[in-house]
Order: structure tokens, then sequence, then C-alpha cells
């Protein structure tokens, strides 16, 4: 049982101390919130969405508001109802409560999560207020998780920005076409779509689909092209995101491929100049480069992109492979001969396909719920899990011999 009080500061407004930590400021937490705020300017500034995470008394979410444009949407995430119950018996609480410009999602429940995976896919950065996180009860540790696991993307983005800012002036002056120029020319509503990932299991099916290639369109990741091929699996298509020149020797073995290849704004440029087929770009943000004005989520994983590419290009069936989203016969990747080093790094449990408790980690649990949340959004689409890694939530589970 956690220890709420409301103090009373030397601004004479308040501030919340849970368990001796207080939320804000216990001398001046209005100052303190004009401090966050102006911190995070490169966030809000001239946006039309923003997603704050924590919001407790409200202070800093006070000052967004006297900073953002009129016309901007703010979607404000605090999942501690305990806390909430408290603030919003103040003064500061009401007046954003009215602002039009507000969109408050408040208390733990499935569709908080669904709606912040949504909401977070509208931007490129989000506000994270971290002593609303730091305060979280152990019920709320998923959206710890969350939180976490975006903030460790944040730092990859930080480490690769640079990287991905010269891919993105590279990659835009490349000769390639727009998504949906390449939705105009292929069809893949009359076959199932396999996305083919990166887990151990995705052997399982390797034997399937080449006795039975013509009977599906098969989607590669950078990482899949090379088991695909090894058992002359040749894919309908290959798509990168990666920035890192990691990509490249993922796939320079098959730059003549005839194939083509989907990549994201901002991948590994010498992976896109140096593949000799078809290119096409694609975006994940509203760009003034994006001709074809279709976005892509990325969900911070290759699988989550081409997931989403399946469903825009009218797929009515998407079959998942080797998406495992979990540690199957401790390993993480397909084709590993060991038990993988990053099975260390076990932070959950996740329930597996085959009724077992399975070891995950924050990560894979973030790229399971952007799978969810686009499987939700596209009700028509038949979406089935020939995977042995973790269940996912609105796909049907078969082995991929019965497919046949």
């Amino acid at each position: 049982m956690r220890s709420i009080d409301i103090v009373k500061t030397r601004e004479n407004n308040y501030t919340v101390c849970v368990d001796k930590v207080y939320l804000h400021s216990k001398y001046y937490p209005l100052k303190a919130a004009q401090k966050f705020i102006e911190a995070n300017k490169k966030i809000y500034e001239h946006k039309k969405n923003i997603v704050l995470y924590g919001i407790g008394m409200g202070y800093h979410l006070k000052v967004l508001l006297e900073k953002v444009d009129k016309d901007c949407e703010v979607y404000a995430f605090d999942a501690d109802s305990e806390i909430i119950d408290k603030c919003k018996k103040f003064t500061v609480f009401k007046e954003f409560e009215k602002d039009n410009r507000v969109n408050l999602f408040l208390g733990y429940n499935e569709k908080f999560f669904q709606n912040l995976c949504k909401k977070i896919n509208l931007v490129e950065d989000m506000i994270i207020y971290k002593p609303s996180v730091n305060i979280l009860p152990d019920e709320c540790s998923n959206i710890k998780d969350i939180l976490k696991s975006y903030d460790l993307a944040k730092i990859g983005i930080q480490r690769f920005g640079e990287v991905a800012k010269q891919n993105y002036e590279s990659n835009i002056k490349v000769n390639s076409f727009t998504l949906e120029k390449f939705f105009n020319k292929y069809n893949f509503k009359d076959k199932p779509v396999v996305i083919a990932s990166g887990g151990p299991s995705l052997e399982d099916s390797l034997e399937i689909l080449s006795n039975y290639r013509d009977k599906f369109y098969i989607f590669a990741l950078g990482r899949t092209i090379d088991i695909l091929m090894k058992h002359n699996i040749k894919p309908d298509n290959i798509t990168i995101i990666d920035p890192c020149e990691a990509i490249y020797e993922q796939i320079k073995d098959y730059k003549k491929i005839g194939i083509p290849l989907l990549f994201l704004s901002t991948a590994s440029k010498h992976a896109v100049e140096s593949y000799k087929g078809e290119k096409y770009i694609f975006f994940n943000t509203e760009d003034k480069n994006n001709k074809g004005k279709i976005v892509i989520k990325t969900g911070k994983t290759v699988a989550v992109a081409a997931l989403d590419i399946a469903v825009k290009s009218g797929a009515k069936t998407i079959i998942f492979a080797g998406q495992d989203l979990a540690f199957v016969d401790n390993k993480f990747h397909a084709g590993d001969e060991n038990e993988s080093s990053e099975c260390t790094d076990i932070l959950r449990r996740v329930l597996g396909v085959n009724g077992e408790m399975l070891n995950t980690n924050s990560g894979m649990l973030e790229f399971k719920r952007n799978i969810e949340t686009i499987i939700e959004d596209n009700p028509k689409v038949t979406f089935i899990n020939c995977s042995r890694g973790a269940k996912i939530k609105g796909t049907r589970e078969r082995k991929i011999q019965e497919l046949i």
C-alpha cells in the first residue's frame, strides 16, 4: 500500500508525495514545470500531434498548452488512477480538462495500451514525465516496460540520428518509386502473404515454403533473406528500415536477386545505393518528400513495417512465420546454432502458443503490442500465426502444414 500525501509548496500551490518521493517540486512546481517543458522544445514546437506520458497535478501540461500551436492535438496519458483521482480535485487539472486540444487517457486497462501504441505512431518523439513513471505501482509494470523500451529506442535514435539524417538525404535522391506505385504494380490479394520474420521457428516453415512456393507471396526482411535463399526460397520482396551498415551485410549477396527492395527513408544508404533491382521508398511520418502520402507504421522493428505494408497492399490473409516475440529453443534468431547470448537479457515471461510461459524481454513485448494494434485495426484481414513463440492476439494459430 502506497503512502500518498498532498503537500503545500512555497508557490502556494500543491505537490504530491508518494512514499517520500515528490511527484513535483516541493518548493516551486510551476517553475520546475516550465524548465521541463523548455527542455523538451524540440518535441513539441510546430507539431500537429504531441504525446505526453505522466500528468500528476498537471503543471507541465498547463505550461505545454501555453507553448503549442492552437490547432495542435495533445494526447496525455497517465495509468496511475490512484494519483489521478487525487489530482483531479485541484484547479490546474480542471483547467486543461476543458481545453479541446487535450485528449486524456487515464487509468490502467487494456484499451490504454492500445491507445498509447496508436498515438506513439503519430509522432517522431514523445514527452515522458519520468517522476510519474518512477512512482507507478507494481501492477503497472507493463507500462514501465513500454516507456523503458521507448527510452532505449530514443537513445538509439540519438546515437544513430546523424547517420539516419545522412541516409535520408541520400535516399531521397535515389532513383526509386513510391509505395503507391508498388501497390498498383503488384497484387497480393489472390494468395496469402507470409511475413518471414527472423525468429527461431522460421526454420519450421522453410520446407513447406520451399515445396509449395507458388502458394504464397513471401515478404522477406533484411535478416531473413539469407536463410530463405539458402533454402531455395526466393521471396517476392525485401523490406529494410535499419540505418546501420549491418543491413548492407545482410543483403550484399543478393543485390541482383531481381525482386523489389522496400526501404525506409532513413535506412542504410549503402544498402539502398548498392541494390540493383527495383527500389521503393516509404516513410513512417508525414513528409514533404512522401509523394504518395502513404505513412507506414514501423514500431521500431522491420517486421511491423513489413506487416503494415502487407495490410496496405490489400492482402486478405497474412501469415506470421518466425514471428516468435520470445526465446524459442533458447535461441533468439533463426539459424542460430548455439544458445543466444541475448537470452541473458530476460526481463519478462509471456504466454506461448503451446500454452507454456516463455522467456522474453520488454523490447519484444513492445513489438508484440504494435503488431496486435495493427491486427485490431484491420478486422477484415485474416491473420494466422504459424510461429511457436508468443501468442499474438487476433491471430488464428496453425501449423503451416495445415494450411496446405
